[in-house]
């Protein structure tokens, strides 16, 4: 009993495999054919698809790189929202601010064109417009960034003897491609002014001889002497900060406004 149904499912099972491989076989022919006959063609198709959308990409990129560089050249810049008294060269504030900020920069540093763009306009708006703060900027050319470090904070300091300190340095920051050795080319730094509407004859005059020479070294010794390791550097009253981003230099200040009261 257990024999005979055996035999016959062996039976029906070798004749449904062999109806089953006659009947895939000469569809995986066909199949087959029709494959090696389009595959090229689709091969083809698809390296100028991609070709075609590698350009686009690149013409896009250009294209917002290109943007980006032309809403740079024309942010507006202006000097800090403050009474014009509060303003002396390189120095913004009320007189009578309780709490003073250095500001140690050096304006090819990456980290201080972050600074610039994001925790800068926050501690004018919140404490030195409100007569808080006052903020003492420093000058701190670091030895890898030069010679277009020094060649940028003279430029700075030229800025200055036209009463446009703050302006410039908005615009050096918006525009100068850090963190490169001479990265700050001097026809660039000449055009930034130029823009601004600066006297340019006196300007050239200022960054040529390297009027304020003087003051960018007396500002690094002092840096030195100071021991900074970094910029930004920020030292809120007598606190260096080793955390420059906002909420910290924001939290810092608060804390020298609350003992000083």
């Amino acid at each position: 009993m257990t024999t005979t149904p055996s035999k016959d499912t062996s039976n029906k099972s070798s004749t449904s495999k062999s109806t089953t491989a006659a009947k895939s076989t000469a569809p995986a022919k066909t199949t087959k054919k029709a494959s090696s006959g389009t595959s090229p063609v689709n091969s083809s198709n698809i390296g100028l698809w991609l070709i075609g959308a590698s350009i686009a990409i690149v013409a896009i990129v250009v294209g917002i790189i290109i943007f980006n560089e032309n809403q740079a050249k024309s942010a507006p810049v202006a000097q800090p929202d403050v009474p014009a008294a509060w303003i002396n060269r390189n120095v913004v504030g009320s007189p009578d601010a309780k709490v003073v900020i250095q500001l140690w920069e050096d304006f090819l540093c990456p980290s201080c064109q972050s600074f610039a763009a994001a925790v800068k306009p926050q501690i004018f708006e919140n404490y030195v417009k409100t007569g808080k703060v006052r903020v003492e900027y420093h000058y701190f050319p670091l030895q890898q960034h030069e010679p277009g470090a020094t060649m940028t904070a003279l430029a700075a300091e030229c800025a200055a003897d036209q009463g446009m300190f703050w302006p410039y340095h908005d615009r050096v920051f918006q525009m100068t491609k850090v963190d490169q050795q001479g990265a700050a080319q001097f026809d660039d730094l000449m055009d930034y002014a130029k823009g601004m509407g600066m006297d340019e004859g006196k300007f050239r005059s200022c960054l040529s001889s390297q009027e304020h020479l003087s003051t960018i070294t007396d500002s690094l010794a002092q840096a030195t002497q100071l021991q900074l390791q970094f910029t930004p550097s920020v030292i809120v009253g007598d606190t260096l900060l080793q955390d420059s981003s906002y909420a910290s230099v924001s939290a810092a200040i608060e804390q020298k406004l609350a003992a000083a009261q």
